[in-house]
C-alpha cells in the first residue's frame, strides 16, 4: 500500500516538501508531529550510524535502551535483531548510540567496546558520517550476589563503573577488579545447629555442624550461607 502510494506520488514530479507532506497526511502522520521530519522517516525504513550489540540478553537493559529512544529527538530505533547471544539494536546517529551505551555502563555495569568506520560525507553539513559497532557486555552477577575475588569473599553492593563490595569477613568496603579474576558463589539456605562457644550451621554439602567463619548476632534459626574452599560464611 505504502509502495504503491509512493510511486504514484514520485511519478507526478511535485516538489519535495510537497510530496512528504501529502504522502504523511495521506497515511495518518500528524503535521505537527515534532518527530516527523524526512530524516526521520527515512530512519524508519532502515537507516542507521551505529548498532549497539547487547551480549546477552537481559529484559531491565533492554526495556531501558528502548524507552531512552523512544523519549528521545536525536536518534530513532531502525531496527532491532535478536541474535544467537543477544539482541542488536540499529540507531540512526552513532554519537547518541556511544552516549547511550556510556549510560548503560554507568547505571548498569558491564563493558563497552566501541569500533567505528568511516561511512561517508555528508554533503550539506561537510562532515564524515561514521557506522559504528557498539558492543555491550552486561557482567554476569548482580547486586547482592556473593563472589569470591582475590582470595576474599564478597558481598556485591553497587555495579557501575567500578564493582563494588563488602569484604564478609570484617565488612569493609572495596572495589572487585575483574581482570584478577572471580567466582559467583551458590547461595544455600541451612540452619544454625550450635551458638555456643561458636557459631555453628549445618553444612549443605556435607550435613555436618560446622562453624562459620565470620560469626555474628542473629535473629533467626534460618540463614543463608555460601562455602569457599571448604568454608562456611553467613550472608547479610
Amino acid at each position: 500500500m505504502l509502495t504503491t502510494q509512493l510511486k504514484t506520488l514520485l511519478s507526478s514530479h511535485m516538489k519535495c516538501h510537497t510530496f512528504f507532506r501529502i504522502f504523511f497526511i495521506n497515511n495518518g502522520f500528524q503535521e505537527r508531529n515534532k518527530k516527523l521530519s524526512v530524516f526521520s522517516f527515512f530512519m524508519n525504513i532502515g537507516y542507521y550510524e551505529a548498532i549497539i550489540q547487547v551480549r546477552p540478553r537481559k529484559s531491565e537493559i533492554e526495556k531501558f535502551i528502548e524507552s531512552s529512544l523512544k523519549d528521545t529527538h536525536k536518534a530513532d530505533l531502525s531496527k532491532k535483531k535478536r541474535t544467537k547471544g543477544g539482541i542488536d539494536y540499529y540507531i540512526s546517529s552513532w554519537k547518541y548510540a556511544s552516549a547511550l551505551g556510556n549510560l548503560l555502563v554507568k547505571r548498569f555495569g558491564g563493558k563497552l567496546t566501541l569500533s567505528k568506520k568511516i561511512f561517508g560525507k555528508s554533503k550539506k553539513k561537510g562532515r564524515v558520517v561514521y557506522r559504528a559497532s557498539i558492543l555491550y557486555r552486561i557482567f554476569p552477577f548482580n547486586k547482592g550476589d556473593i563472589l569470591a575475588c582475590d582470595e576474599k569473599v564478597v558481598s556485591i553492593t553497587s555495579i557501575g563503573k567500578k564493582i563494588v563490595g563488602k569484604n564478609l569477613m570484617n565488612g569493609k568496603k572495596r572495589t572487585v577488579d575483574q581482570k584478577k579474576g572471580y567466582e559467583i558463589l551458590e547461595k544455600n539456605k541451612t540452619v544454625i545447629s550450635k551458638t555456643h562457644p561458636n557459631l555453628e550451621v549445618i553444612n549443605p554439602e556435607d550435613y555436618q555442624s560446622v562453624s562459620v567463619q565470620n560469626p555474628r548476632k542473629v535473629l533467626s534459626n534460618k540463614v543463608e550461607v555460601v562455602i569457599y574452599k571448604g568454608k562456611v560464611y553467613l550472608i547479610d
